[in-house]
C-alpha cells in the first residue's frame, strides 16, 4: 500500500471511529467550496458471496449495509452439508460486529406491490421482529424489486423502521438491457431525504456496469453533493446478470477511499438516516373457522397473473407445465387446468400461495387437518403438502396416498398427520407426475375434529337446544299468558 493511500485510509478510519452520536451522519468537513457527497454501498438478499465483499470494504476502512430476509437466512452447514448460498446467522452477526449494518428486506423477499395490506404488514413487520430477536440492530429497510407506494411507506413506518430504499429515482448509466435511466432525475438524494420511506437510488448494479460506470455515478453526484446509494447483489466472477466481479468491487472501494479528502465519504444507511432503534411490531394472521382457504373455488381472478387470486404454480424436475383457468368447473364458473408436456421427471401442481398467512392459512401444532379438492385427471395424482415454519420458510412435508385417474369429477380427501412443532402454516395441492391433464376445483382445508371434541360439541349443542325449549315460555309474555289460561 502506498504511503498516500495509507494516509487516506487512516484519515477515513479516524472519521469513522471518532467520538459522537451512534447515528451521526457527519465526517470531516470537505475543503471550502466542495460539496459533501456521501456514498452508501448496499447489498441485497443476503447472498453468501457478500461476506467476501464485506472483507474487501473493511480492507479499505469502509462499511456497507446488507439488506436480508429473515426467512432466507441459511442454516449453519453440517460436516457433510454443502455450503449454503445465503449467509448464516453467525456470518450476519460477524458483519454487524465488524461495523457493517444489517437491514430488513421482508421475510421471504416478497414483491409487496403484488399482495394485500395484511400480508405486506406481516412480511415487513415480522421480518424486522425476527431479525431483532436474533440480535441484529435493524433500523432501515429496502423494498424488494424497488417497488413502493404511499400505503407501503406507511406499513414500513408502522413496523418501526427509520427509512426505506427504493430504486431507479436517481440518474443511472445508459447500459445494455436498461431501458429506464431517468435522465430527468437528480444525480443524488438529498441529506436528509425529503421522504425517508422512499429514499432515492440509481438502478441496481448489474454485470453491464464497469468500474468507470460506478465511478461516474459518484462524480456526477459530486457535482451537486448529496447522498448516493449503490445497490449490489452478487459479488462473484460468474458473469450472471446481477454479478459484479470481486476485482471491480476492490478497485472501486480503493478509488472511493481515496476520495475522502475531496469530500466524498462512505457511510452506512443508518449513519445517514440516524434515529434510534424503535420497538418491534409483530403481525400474526387472524384465526379462521370452517374452510380456512381464501378463494377455494378459484372464482376470483388475480390482478397480476393468469392464475386465480391467492394461488400459485409450483413444480420441479424436467417437464413443461401450463396452467389455465377454464370453464370446466365442479361448481361456480371456473376451474383450474394443468397440462403437463415434455415430461422426463418431477411434477407440477397448483397451491395456495406460499405466503405468511393471507392465502396459506395458519395452523396449530399438534392438530390434524382435513384436506380436499374435486378433480379430473388423465393420470394418477396425489396431494403434496408444504409447511411454513415460525421463521416464514417453506419446505415440503409429506404426500398423500395416490388417487386414480378419472374422467368424472371425483372428491379427493386426506387427513394430515398432526402438525409438527414450530410449524404455523400449511399449503397443499394435487400434483401431476406424467404427461397429461389435471383439472381441479373447490378446495377445502378444515381442522380435523377429534372424537372427544365431537362429543363435547354435540352435548353442548343438545343442551343449548333443551335449555331454549324450557326457557322460551318465560322469555315470551304471550306464551306465559297462554299457559295461565283456564283453557
Amino acid at each position: 500500500m502506498t504511503a498516500t493511500l495509507l494516509l487516506v485510509v487512516l484519515l477515513l478510519g479516524a472519521s469513522i471511529s471518532g467520538s459522537g452520536p451512534a447515528h451521526s451522519a457527519v465526517g470531516a468537513e470537505p475543503p471550502a467550496g466542495t460539496p459533501r457527497t456521501v456514498v452508501s454501498l448496499t447489498f441485497d438478499d443476503g447472498h453468501d458471496d457478500q461476506v467476501d465483499a464485506a472483507r474487501v470494504l473493511s480492507g479499505y476502512g469502509l462499511r456497507g449495509t446488507f439488506f436480508v430476509s429473515s426467512g432466507l437466512i441459511a442454516d449453519e452447514p453440517g460436516p457433510t452439508d454443502p455450503m449454503p448460498t445465503k449467509m448464516t446467522l453467525a456470518q450476519l452477526r460477524d458483519l454487524q460486529a465488524a461495523g457493517h449494518e444489517i437491514g430488513g428486506h421482508t421475510v421471504t423477499h416478497a414483491d409487496l406491490a403484488e399482495m394485500d395490506a395484511e400480508e405486506a404488514q406481516r412480511q415487513v413487520c415480522n421480518d424486522r421482529t425476527k431479525l431483532v430477536e436474533l440480535g441484529l440492530d435493524v433500523t432501515n429497510f429496502a423494498y424488494p424489486y424497488g417497488t413502493a407506494s404511499r400505503d407501503l411507506e406507511q406499513i414500513v413506518a408502522g413496523c418501526g423502521y427509520n427509512s426505506a430504499r427504493g430504486l431507479g429515482d436517481i440518474r443511472s448509466p445508459e447500459l445494455p438491457r436498461v431501458t429506464f435511466t431517468c435522465e430527468e432525475c437528480p444525480v443524488a438524494e438529498t441529506i436528509p431525504p425529503a421522504d425517508p420511506f422512499r429514499t432515492k437510488a440509481p438502478n441496481q448494479v448489474e454485470n453491464t456496469w464497469t468500474l468507470a460506470d460506478l465511478q461516474k455515478t459518484v462524480t456526477d453526484a459530486e457535482t451537486t453533493g448529496g447522498w448516493l446509494q449503490l445497490t449490489f447483489h452478487h459479488i462473484d466472477a460468474t458473469g450472471a446478470s446481477l454479478s459484479v466481479p470481486p476485482s471491480v468491487l476492490d478497485a472501486f472501494a480503493a478509488w472511493l477511499a481515496a476520495r475522502a479528502p475531496l469530500g466524498t465519504v462512505v457511510r452506512t444507511v443508518d449513519e445517514v438516516i440516524g434515529g434510534s432503534q424503535q420497538e418491534t411490531v409483530e403481525y400474526p394472521p387472524a384465526p379462521r373457522a370452517g374452510n380456512l382457504l381464501r378463494n377455494p373455488g378459484l372464482e376470483t381472478p388475480s390482478h397480476d397473473s393468469a392464475l386465480p387470486a391467492c394461488w400459485q404454480s409450483v413444480g420441479w424436475g424436467e417437464n413443461r407445465p401450463s396452467f389455465t383457468v377454464v370453464e370446466d368447473a365442479h361448481s361456480g364458473d371456473v376451474g383450474s387446468r394443468l397440462d403437463l408436456a415434455d415430461y422426463v421427471g418431477g411434477d407440477a401442481k397448483l397451491l395456495p400461495t406460499l405466503d405468511l398467512g393471507t392465502c396459506s392459512p395458519p395452523v396449530e401444532s399438534g392438530r390434524a387437518y382435513d384436506l380436499g379438492t374435486w378433480y379430473k385427471s388423465t393420470g394418477e395424482t396425489q396431494f403434496e403438502i408444504y409447511v411454513r415454519d415460525s421463521d416464514g420458510s417453506w419446505t415440503h412435508w409429506t404426500s398423500s396416498p395416490p388417487f386414480p385417474p378419472t374422467d368424472e369429477w371425483t372428491h379427493a380427501t386426506y387427513t394430515t398427520p398432526p402438525i409438527p412443532r414450530d410449524v404455523d402454516g400449511l399449503s397443499f395441492g394435487l400434483n401431476l407426475r406424467q404427461a397429461g391433464t389435471l383439472v381441479t376445483d373447490d378446495y377445502s382445508q378444515e381442522v380435523d375434529i377429534t372424537w372427544d371434541e365431537f362429543l363435547t360439541r354435540s352435548i353442548a349443542a343438545t343442551w343449548a337446544q333443551v335449555r331454549r325449549t324450557f326457557t322460551a315460555p318465560f322469555d315470551n309474555p304471550a306464551s306465559l299468558s297462554i299457559l295461565a289460561s283456564p283453557w
